[in-house]
């Protein structure tokens, strides 16, 4: 394929989505703001999934047989052939709990709690993931990844001190959105934001958050077959409260 193609293939990777998880990213935001925690963890799962895809194109992964959902994990897994990502523990944790935990369940089939700052805990794991989106830091032969670019590698590759240079991206949705003095999203960006923000920030104070909800199923299994009857239930959480 043409160097041409390496560039439109590229550019759909950081429109469709880097600059779409960018988005997600922000409403994510906009919802823990507003105490709409469960919103907030399917939005950060969507983010942080699509970073993930993201930089699964840039690398050239091969899609799985197996269709890649709203998962983060396994993008993960099959970048790691490829590319060393290095996490931190409070990243990999946050993001099995998104997966595992209420944002894979939209209408309550379980119960959810939050607590914590998990506002500072997305923004950590947005700024370690998305900064690898960002194909400048690829070297290709042709329409093909070859390897990253390893004086670009050294610059990013540190997951303690985040800085201009590891953290911004030429062109990014949250770039233009910071340089855009009247957008509106900017503010909810921006608030609290210790890794994008227009200012040269050192600490946050950020209230932590406990809330939680019990499922009606958790309350009133017995209901389980009888909801089924007008709405789709899980075979998975079916089984779950009927031999819990």
């Amino acid at each position: 394929m043409s160097h041409s193609m390496m560039q439109k293939v590229n550019s759909f990777a950081l429109r469709a989505f880097r600059d779409t998880a960018d988005r997600d990213y922000i409403h994510a935001r906009m919802a823990y703001r507003a105490d709409l925690f469960p919103q907030f963890h399917w939005s950060a799962l969507h983010a942080l999934e699509k970073y993930a895809k993201c930089i699964a194109i840039l690398v050239r992964v091969p899609k799985p047989k197996r269709a890649i959902k709203h998962e983060v994990e396994r993008s993960l897994d099959l970048i790691s052939e490829k590319l060393d990502i290095a996490l931190s523990e409070q990243t990999k944790k946050f993001i099995k709990r998104l997966e595992e935990f209420g944002a894979r369940f939209r209408y309550l089939e379980v119960s959810w709690f939050i607590k914590d700052c998990e506002l500072a805990i997305l923004d950590r794991a947005v700024w370690e993931l998305r900064r690898f989106c960002n194909s400048e830091l690829y070297e290709y032969s042709g329409n093909q990844f070859v390897s990253i670019s390893q004086d670009k590698y050294d610059q990013v590759k540190a997951i303690d001190k985040p800085n201009k240079t590891n953290t911004l991206i030429p062109g990014g949705f949250l770039e233009k959105t910071l340089e855009k003095r009247n957008s509106r999203a900017k503010p909810d960006l921006v608030w609290c934001n210790l890794y994008y923000s227009a200012s040269k920030r050192k600490r946050v104070y950020m209230k932590s958050s406990v809330m939680a909800e019990n499922s009606p199923f958790f309350l009133y299994p017995e209901i389980i077959d009888e909801v089924s009857k007008y709405t789709f239930i899980p075979k998975e959480i079916s089984d779950a409260y009927k031999n819990g």
